[in-house]
């Protein structure tokens, strides 16, 4: 066989289904200016994380007949420096205008972009369900240090160490950290809402469950630095002393 028959045997691409984290800038009410100015306070908050960060827009929370200028939204999503690549809960009439404007229309139910910070007292009581560890569970012994990532696509991933600075960690189950973690920790990467992440000490960047994210500087004073478990109830995350 010719080296040129040879070379077009082989597949130059892999089409492969994955499972990725993608923030979801959920609109409350139809204000552009008010929401233009409060998402660079947020994006200041974390600015490294959101730098050229895709993002869903949803629109779920709107009435259906407000009228959106989808071109106005998008170009003020951008001039963020985030990047609109999808949109939820579009309606009908607007369907064709954002696929005009590149925008992947979206049917899957997705979480809100904002989550909450502590959990109320009366959901506290609540048991975490009980289930067999998923299929394909990792266990890592060694710390996973700054720069570093892991990744389990399938199943719950337990560190017996620390998680460093930098580094990021996320599973399509629950996450462990039997040590401090630092860092980002994504848990339920595939959307699995009852995934849940456990820390021996809480200084994370950033912590999120089925995409719904929380930044460190929305945590909870009193459980920095603790032993704490951060769950998804309600459309947002609650974390909680263990």
């Amino acid at each position: 066989m010719s080296s040129s028959a040879a070379h077009a045997s082989k597949a130059v691409f892999d089409l492969k289904g994955a499972a990725f984290t993608i923030p979801v800038l959920s609109l409350r009410r139809n204000e552009l200016d008010e929401l233009a100015a409060q998402l660079a306070d947020k994006i200041r908050q974390a600015p490294d994380f959101f730098r050229n960060a895709p993002v869903v827009l949803s629109l779920r929370e709107l009435d259906e007949d407000e009228p959106v200028d989808l071109a106005e939204l998008i170009t003020l999503v951008r001039g963020q420096g985030l990047l609109p690549v999808g949109i939820t809960g579009c309606p009908e009439r607007l369907k064709k205008r954002a696929a005009a404007l590149d925008l992947a229309v979206l049917a899957a139910r997705t979480g809100k972009a904002q989550a909450a910070a502590e959990e109320p007292e009366e959901e506290a009581e609540q048991k975490p369900p009980v289930a067999a560890p998923p299929e394909g569970s990792k266990i890592i012994t060694e710390p996973v240090r700054s720069g570093q990532s892991v990744t389990v696509s399938q199943g719950d991933l337990t560190v017996l160490a620390s998680v460093g600075s930098g580094a990021e960690i996320a599973a399509s189950g629950s996450i462990h950290v039997y040590g401090t973690l630092r860092g980002r920790a994504f848990a339920g990467c595939g959307g699995e809402q009852n995934a849940r992440i456990f820390c021996q000490k809480l200084e994370a960047e950033l912590v999120a469950i089925a995409g719904i994210h929380l930044v460190s500087e929305d945590f909870p004073a009193q459980l920095r630095a603790k032993a704490v478990q951060v769950r998804l109830h309600g459309g947002r995350l609650h974390i909680t002393a263990l």
